[in-house]
């Protein structure tokens, strides 16, 4: 059957509102494996996000663990323990902690949070943006914040509530690491909290790229459908398939069915198929991808007749045919200018 195989349209973010990038990558994880989002809700944190991340194990069924039947009281036997964190966008730190120690069991807060000694967020950043507003990310694993970031390098708080202020802070620019997915203060389970406010009130956090599809009853299919982000992610559990960061990939012998979601997963991390090939009828395509330039077209699953009439439609709009690839009866190509 043909599919239409093109690329997605820019997402169009209210001017008055920061551009984001997802704070975690898609190279982080493995190709069965996606990361999950669920709302925090609750004043300043209403419009915030705790992420962790599933393994597809079958059907419709996915897990939060590395290995199936892995010991649950463990954080490294977590899948989003230790994948590491980025930034939204640029701004400064202008509070921080960096060495707080984890919750060592899973389910169980560590003594130091219920003396004070240790902020809610464990170890964590808190970032101002140019435009004002904040951003909190928290739960990091100790040590995994660098120092350059974060001065406070003591484990817990000398006195009640301790000093997490930073004088001078650094800067930080968009995509910059700036730590792993821990464990550490006021929370269950290894995860990343991050949420946005200003002036007391909770900020949207508006995402440039990223492809989701529903988790409804903790139930997803690894196929999707999986839909383009549209600036603010759902208030429901979905998964997201984080953009990648550009770069030079390499797919090979990706099943028919699993192309079109691996295809929009690539564009919509800004990169383009140098080419692609297909096997079997179309029962399998290969491709090389790299960042993106200029406007671009492809399909796939196309017959000799479709291919030719996409091949003089685009040809009339000044593209030109930069790939082809025929298996059988159906063929794939690439069209750039």
């Amino acid at each position: 059957m043909f599919k239409t195989a093109l690329i997605a349209a820019a997402v169009l973010l209210p001017t008055a509102t920061q551009a984001l990038d997802f704070p975690l990558r898609a190279n982080d994880l493995g190709v069965k494996e996606r990361f999950l989002t669920g709302n925090h809700g609750g004043g300043t944190q209403d419009e915030g996000k705790d992420i962790v991340a599933r393994r597809f194990t079958s059907g419709s069924s996915w897990t939060t663990l590395v290995t199936d039947n892995a010991d649950k009281s463990k954080n490294a036997n977590y899948l989003a323990y230790g994948r590491p964190i980025y930034a939204m966008t640029a701004g400064t730190v202008i509070k921080c902690w960096r060495n707080a120690p984890e919750n060592s069991v899973v389910g169980e807060r560590h003594p130091a949070l219920a003396d004070g000694k240790m902020a809610g967020g464990g170890n964590h950043l808190w970032v101002r943006h140019g435009d004002g507003s904040l951003a909190l990310y928290a739960h990091m694993i100790p040590g995994s914040i660098p120092a350059a970031l974060c001065p406070h390098n003591d484990t817990l708080f000398t006195k009640a509530k301790g000093n997490t202020e930073v004088a001078t802070g650094a800067s930080i620019a968009a995509g910059q690491m700036l730590g792993r997915i821990g464990n550490s203060g006021s929370s269950s389970s290894p995860h990343l909290h991050v949420h946005m406010e200003k002036d007391g009130k909770p900020q949207k956090m508006l995402f440039t790229r990223g492809l989701t599809t529903s988790y409804a009853g903790d139930k997803a299919s690894f196929n999707g459908p999986w839909s383009a982000v549209d600036g603010v992610l759902p208030n429901a559990p979905v998964l997201v398939w984080a953009p990648r960061k550009p770069g030079s990939y390499t797919w090979k012998g990706t099943p028919d069915e699993e192309y079109q979601g691996l295809f929009d997963h690539m564009s919509d991390s800004g990169m383009i198929p140098k080419w692609i090939s297909c096997a079997g009828n179309g029962s399998s395509y290969s491709a090389e991808w790299q960042p993106a330039s200029g406007q671009w077209r492809s399909h796939h699953g196309m017959t000799a007749a479709i291919a030719a009439d996409k091949d003089a439609l685009y040809a009339g709009q000044g593209f030109k045919r930069t790939s082809a690839y025929t298996c059988g009866s159906r063929q794939v190509a690439v069209w750039r200018k």
